[in-house]
């Protein structure tokens, strides 16, 4: 399933999941996960974080921005290996999603669809560009059921 940013969709301060489609949506794939009876993986291919001039922004990538995105994306990670969704989306939007976090949609999606789990972040990396044109982050985080 391909999904979009709620961004333009969501009131300030709220929730993807006050919006009557993204609600539907999301009761429908949780329904018919819970009544099909068979063992299901659920995977949000998804990237981070994009910044830099390549991606609309003023200033070249430095070590310092890449180490204020480092903290706030493992901020974001812990939330998210919490099965926090609504804490994800919140801290994601904060700032406006200031950091361009292009999997906010089916990562929150994943987190509201997952029953009672765990999660442990596995591995988190950035690629910059050596010139400083950009930067996108990207990380894996696996969850059990409890």
């Amino acid at each position: 399933i391909l999904c979009a940013a709620p961004h333009g969709l969501v009131a300030a301060g709220g929730s993807p999941c006050e919006v009557p489609a993204i609600a539907e949506l999301l009761d429908l794939l949780s329904a018919q996960l819970a009544a099909d009876g068979r063992r299901w993986c659920l995977i949000a291919g998804a990237d981070l974080a994009h910044i830099g001039p390549q991606f609309g922004d003023s200033q070249p990538v430095s070590r310092t921005w890449l180490t204020h995105v480092e903290a706030a994306d493992r901020a974001m990670l812990g939330l998210t290996a919490a099965g926090d969704a609504e804490g994800f989306y919140h801290q994601v939007m904060d700032d406006g999603d200031s950091r361009r976090i292009c999997g906010v949609a089916p990562i929150y999606a994943l987190l509201r669809l997952l029953p009672p789990s765990r999660g442990e972040v596995l591995r988190y990396t950035q690629w910059a560009d050596t010139a400083g044109d950009g930067a996108v982050t990207f990380a894996s985080v696996a969850f059990w059921r409890v």
